[in-house]
């Protein structure tokens, strides 16, 4: 159990997209991390979305910023590099 109250910030449906989220967000130094319930999304049929959520996960404290920053990335390209 986490030492501290944490957020879903973004839904992403594979790990490549949500392992890239963390490392942006860690850069901008805002510590992040990946949850899911277990089974890889790339290992399911369907949705993966629906059936294997990924989620990536920051402080409460720091959720404002985060998705402030991810929406800025979105409007910047560079950014996301």
């Amino acid at each position: 159990m986490p030492e501290f109250e944490e957020e879903a910030i973004a839904a992403p449906t594979d790990r490549p997209s949500a392992e890239l989220l963390v490392s942006m967000l860690k850069t901008e130094g805002i510590p992040a991390r990946i949850a899911s319930t277990g089974i890889e999304p790339s290992w399911t049929m369907g949705s993966p979305t629906r059936v294997t959520p990924l989620r990536v996960l920051v402080a409460r404290k720091d959720a404002a910023r985060a998705r402030e920053f991810l929406a800025e990335a979105e409007r910047r390209p560079d950014l996301r590099q």
